[in-house]
């Protein structure tokens, strides 16, 4: 299989739309809810449920050299917030990582520290964006929420928390 790039990095939506399309879209048809651990696969990504410390939501690590990125998300957590985590990983590895030598051994570990609580980090904005951009397509958000669907109905359609979807609506502007 040859080895996917994501090209269009000028937006966390753009970049996670170009991601939809060359994994589980590519012909333009999206199953809801996205699953982001075969996007993960489709990318090279090897997705993974740990148990991980209490403070660790995630992290993205190449542990070995030759072996694949993988993308860690605490076994501990729900399933929405284990999907979240994964899209967030595909987030920094598309942002930063794609293009990592396969000889190369690094990591990301996803602390819930001061930093991220405040929302200040630019790059964990970023995964976040992409992430959100990745499991609520806009445009597929957009239509359902004018289609007259709660809140509940989309966060379960799209398969992620009740929270993650009412930052959605109001990112989108749609409240």
């Amino acid at each position: 299989m040859s080895k996917i790039t994501i090209d269009n990095l000028s937006t966390p939506a753009a970049a996670a739309t170009e991601t939809l399309l060359k994994t589980v879209a590519p012909n333009g048809y999206l199953n809801l809810p996205v699953d982001p651990s075969r996007v993960a696969e489709l990318l090279g990504i090897q997705p993974q449920k740990l148990m991980l410390d209490p403070n660790v939501d995630g992290l993205l690590v190449k542990d070995k050299s030759g072996e694949p990125f993988k993308a860690v998300s605490d076994a501990y957590a729900s399933p929405q917030r284990q999907r979240f985590t994964t899209a967030h990983e595909i987030g920094h590895w598309v942002h930063k990582y794609q293009n990592t030598p396969d000889d190369a051994v690094l990591g990301r570990v996803e602390s819930r520290d001061d930093t991220l609580s405040k929302g200040i980090d630019p790059e964990e904005i970023w995964a976040n964006r992409f992430a959100a951009a990745l499991l609520m397509p806009a445009a597929i958000v957009r239509r359902h929420w004018g289609e007259g669907r709660t809140r509940d109905e989309l966060a379960e359609m799209f398969g992620v928390s009740r929270r993650s979807m009412d930052v959605r609506i109001a990112t989108l502007g749609l409240q």
